[in-house]
């Protein structure tokens, strides 16, 4: 279709600039339309051409311009009241006039607009051809951008694609760690088909991850049933521990309203526990050479998931370190830590000191409640 449009706009225009105009008296003879050279107008055609991004059609255009016409100057040249040449044919006074009598055709100046025309569109389906290996290389980088994003935190994702070494050696820096866990996930799967597992973990997998996403997390893993963020990865913020502590309510909130559509449809409710910390981490790729990770690793880590753990025996859904809870404090204020109450400290596994924690206050835990059985009760 788009070299049938070219022919078509090729034979017009060829018929348009050689064929005499009636209106145009006195007439002059048919050799006169080749003076000046026409053929420069029939380039744009061949521009044209390339908003196709193939090369083969700019060569078919081209070929078929120089076709178009070379077959209208053959025309004109085979009347028999032409006299053709090849350029100025001689020297003196005769050669001049010659080459300047109204029925006289210069072959060079076909020649020269052929070979013109050759090397230009050469020149456009070259740069059609690497313009199309650019555009394929681009689809292929987001392509990989999106499967990438995938399996890492998006803002992993456009560290890795910004710079060429994204991580550089091991580093030290403070962050924010959150850990999100099911409550009984063992039970929960027992005696249910593996679909109506998997597609609980999906659900829920989802649901944690938007909510990790607007808080302005990185989203570190899934193990199983467990969620790991982080927040001041691969870049520290001023509100780390903010977001934090803000995902973690998201988080909640965002289970709470999942609950009600749950129990609507006669499933079961999902308790999480979720631990806070904050404190400095060790930032590094990890595994083969094949086979590299991206870790987050070191105490702060491993006290965040004893906090998680933690959360069962307290009865919590949340517990914080009292890092974090001050952290909070410095970056915004004191209003940040509302309905957080302060526990004994407890010891955790791992750790020979005590460890100073936060826990969800008793009467948030009790708006939750009431929430989940007025909206079950609204939805039923």
């Amino acid at each position: 279709m788009i070299l049938g449009f070219v022919l078509a706009n090729a034979a017009l225009l060829t018929a348009t600039l050689l064929v005499p105009n009636p209106l145009d008296p006195p007439p002059w003879p048919i050799q006169m339309k080749l003076r000046p050279p026409a053929f420069p107008f029939f380039l744009m055609l061949v521009a044209w051409s390339t908003f196709t991004l193939s090369p083969r059609l700019v060569l078919g255009s081209g070929l078929i311009v120089i076709a178009t016409w070379s077959v209208g100057v053959g025309i004109v040249a085979l009347q028999p009241a032409t006299q053709l040449g090849f350029g100025l044919p001689g020297a003196g006074p005769a050669a001049l006039a010659h080459y300047l009598d109204p029925a006289f055709v210069d072959a060079a100046a076909w020649a020269t607009s052929v070979f013109t025309a050759c090397l230009i569109t050469g020149i456009l389906a070259v740069v059609v051809h690497r313009t199309q290996q650019l555009v394929a290389a681009q689809a292929r980088v987001e392509r990989a951008r999106d499967n990438l994003a995938r399996h890492i935190s998006a803002n992993l994702v456009e560290e890795l694609a910004e710079l060429d070494e994204p991580f550089g050696p091991a580093r030290i820096q403070d962050a924010a760690i959150l850990f999100a866990d099911v409550v009984g996930f063992t039970s929960l799967c027992e005696g249910r088909p593996p679909q109506a597992v998997m597609a609980m973990l999906r659900g829920f997998h989802e649901r944690m991850a938007e909510c990790v996403f607007e808080a302005g997390g990185t989203l570190d893993k899934f193990v199983g049933d467990s969620v790991m963020a982080t927040f001041g990865t691969p870049k520290p913020d001023r509100r780390d521990a903010v977001n934090a502590l803000g995902c973690a309510r998201k988080m909640l909130a965002c289970l709470d309203a999942w609950n009600i559509e749950r129990r609507a449809h006669g499933e079961l409710v999902l308790q999480i526990g979720i631990g806070l910390h904050f404190g400095p981490v060790v930032l590094g790729t990890i595994g083969h050479e094949r086979r590299l990770e991206y870790a987050v690793l070191g105490d702060t880590v491993n006290t965040a998931s004893r906090l998680e753990a933690l959360s069962r025996d307290l009865r919590t859904p949340l517990v914080s370190s009292h890092a974090l809870i001050e952290q909070v404090r410095a970056e915004v204020g004191e209003h940040a830590v509302k309905g957080m109450h302060r526990h004994a400290s407890v010891t955790v596994r791992g750790r020979a000191q005590a460890t100073d924690i936060w826990i969800l206050a008793e009467q948030e835990c009790k708006a939750r409640s009431t929430h989940l059985e007025t909206g079950s009760a609204t939805a039923a």
